[in-house]
């Protein structure tokens, strides 16, 4: 089963890659996709519920922006376990998750646009492999607060802030918490 992910994340990758091959520059989009542009990052996991803390998780992602930032496809390899720090209740292995892979569908919207960036927020939805102590289902919604800041003449720097959740429509939910750094292509 884990052989069946990793290799559609290869494809996925070299397909992402493969459509950006020899794009000329941030604005100019994709060969194939003159609105697309293509986020390649790292980040880290951290928890709300309880308190705020660092769970020391670290997250590659990879998102795929459509139609002038309107849309995301997004692809993230949780490379590490990260840490529970649930005192009252805490799992067995002391690992609030094992690494996995989330996949998301989000619709963006441009909130704000300024000359030293831009400001973004989306909700969509997202896919786990993996049920852990986060959460209990594969399905999950998602949101995205993300602000953009020119990096040079073509590309950008996006930080985003993300959180995973199946709503309390199935116990427990103690949520997915990202914070990404990406380049944007």
């Amino acid at each position: 089963m884990r052989m069946a992910y990793r290799t559609s994340a290869a494809i996925l990758i070299r397909a992402t890659l493969a459509l950006y091959a020899g794009a000329p520059c941030h604005g100019e989009g994709l060969p194939l996709c003159a609105d697309c542009d293509l986020l390649i990052g790292v980040g880290t996991t951290y928890r709300t519920y309880h308190s705020f803390g660092w769970t020391d998780g670290w997250v590659l992602p990879l998102t795929l922006e459509l139609d002038d930032s309107r849309w995301e496809l997004g692809a993230f390899r949780f490379a590490t376990a990260q840490r529970a720090h649930d005192v009252n209740n805490p799992p067995a292995s002391g690992d609030a998750a094992n690494p996995y892979w989330g996949f998301t569908a989000m619709r963006r919207w441009q909130v704000l646009h300024r000359p030293w960036g831009r400001l973004y927020l989306g909700f969509g939805a997202n896919y786990r492999t993996e049920i852990d102590y986060l959460e209990a289902t594969r399905w999950n919604f998602a949101w995205l607060a993300a602000v953009r800041f020119p990096a040079g003449r073509s590309t950008a720097l996006e930080l985003g802030i993300r959180h995973w959740s199946n709503a309390w429509l199935k116990f427990p939910n103690r949520g997915q918490d990202l914070l990404t750094v990406s380049f944007v292509f």
